[in-house]
């Protein structure tokens, strides 16, 4: 077997060490002065501290050993009990220097946050970079990373607002920004204002102010201010939200928006998302100031959860009301998939789904998923009695829904 591996050319040994982790990698080197050569060659190296307290020592000695011209990827994630000696500022000066592409960094260890070498943010090849935790972001001037694709900041803390813009400004190509905070990142504003920008992943820290939580709508209680300028965004998700949200203009290109605990959504920002296709809610309180004057035109896929129906009126007239004059185009002309979690079957939450069943004429699948604590036998043969304009839509309960999804997926 031995001879078998060692008859194979050495392009793909390099393909099959990269399935092996960096460390047994590395350690193939003791077998003979090809397998050091193998092992040096390597576009990839990964480590993830085990406890032993000689990470340092090994990714420093791995590094020097390394001879590939170019390294491709590099991973370290420091645990909390790895030695806080670990000279993370020359590993990143080292693949910086490699030309690096992809760079993922997460420091868990009990040290300081830390910072970066200046060339991190000039690195010209680098199309991945991936930040988490104990790390400042600090950014120099001048920046520049025209070859980033996506970025991702984990839990990481900001020198201040100016290094954020700066490195967001900096990303000339950016495509997809993941963003999840925490709540003592020294920024109270977060800007997000990239004209590239396709996707974006934003999760706000949840703060212990119980008023805040209960949606209190006193200017002093908010966090700070979200702003969101990004009008080439395809893909929106936005979680825990805070702060005073304010997405800039409408985003014409929207095709999937997920929204899910705003705190302070209002007509401003619901309008913003009014070219939307696919949109999932999940909201716990009232919309602030909404207007029936928003026109959802593209909207095809509607899922949402919500204790009150009232911030709805956008989209759909309010409940009770008067027969409308017209019937708003994004049910007649474009709903073809609504799902509604946790229905309740309230008098109010009757009329909305009656209403939208009787209305929405493209409709081809309405999934109903009742509270767990109602009569679910009851609540299908209600909601089974409403009209529905739309003689090819499928009516699902839960049951149904997972045999519909097990069928699916069988035959995908």
């Amino acid at each position: 077997m031995e001879n078998r591996i060692c008859d194979l050319p050495d392009d793909l040994l390099l393909q099959i060490m990269l399935f092996v982790p960096t460390k047994d990698a590395v350690a193939t080197t003791i077998l003979s002065k090809r397998w050091r050569f193998i092992s040096a060659m390597l576009p990839t190296l990964e480590y993830k501290d085990s406890g032993s307290g000689t990470i340092g020592w090994f990714i420093e000695k791995s590094l020097q050993l390394h001879k590939a011209p170019k390294l491709e990827r590099l991973a370290i994630e420091l645990g909390p009990h790895s030695p806080v000696d670990v000279d993370v500022e020359k590993c990143l000066e080292n693949a910086v220097n490699r030309g690096v592409d992809y760079l993922d960094l997460n420091l868990l260890w009990n040290a300081e946050p830390t910072s970066f070498p200046k060339s991190l943010y000039t690195c010209d090849t680098l199309v991945d970079l991936v930040l988490s935790n104990k790390i400042i972001v600090d950014v120099p001037s001048p920046v520049s990373l025209p070859s980033l694709l996506s970025l991702s900041l984990i839990n990481v803390v900001y020198k201040d607002e100016d290094s954020l813009a700066e490195l967001l400004s900096a990303s000339s190509a950016l495509k997809f920004l993941m963003v999840e905070r925490r709540e003592d990142d020294n920024l109270t504003n977060f800007t997000v204002k990239v004209s590239t920008l396709e996707t974006l992943y934003y999760t706000g820290a949840w703060p212990m102010d119980e008023a805040v939580e209960e949606g209190d709508d006193d200017d002093d209680d908010l966090i700070g201010l979200l702003v969101i300028d990004t009008p080439a965004l395809d893909d929106i998700s936005l979680f825990t939200i805070c702060e005073d949200c304010c997405l800039i203009d409408t985003m014409p290109c929207l095709d999937v928006a997920y929204i899910s605990h705003v705190i302070y959504p209002d007509d401003k920002f619901l309008k913003s998302l009014s070219f939307v296709k696919h949109l999932h809610l999940c909201l716990t309180n009232s919309m602030v100031g909404s207007s029936t004057d928003i026109k959802f035109s593209r909207l095809i896929e509607f899922y949402f959860l919500t204790k009150t129906v009232d911030w709805l009126e956008p989209l759909i007239p309010s409940p009770p009301w008067n027969q409308p004059s017209s019937i708003p185009g994004c049910l007649s002309f474009h709903l073809e998939i609504f799902v509604w979690n946790n229905y309740e079957g309230r008098d109010d939450e009757k009329q909305l789904l009656s209403y939208i069943l009787a209305n929405s004429e493209c409709l081809k699948r309405a999934e109903i998923n009742p509270i767990a604590t109602c009569n679910l036998e009851e609540r299908q043969k209600e909601i089974q009695s409403m009209p529905r304009i739309s003689t090819s839509s499928r009516l699902l309960f839960p049951t149904q829904i997972n045999q519909w999804f097990n069928g699916y997926c069988y035959r995908h």
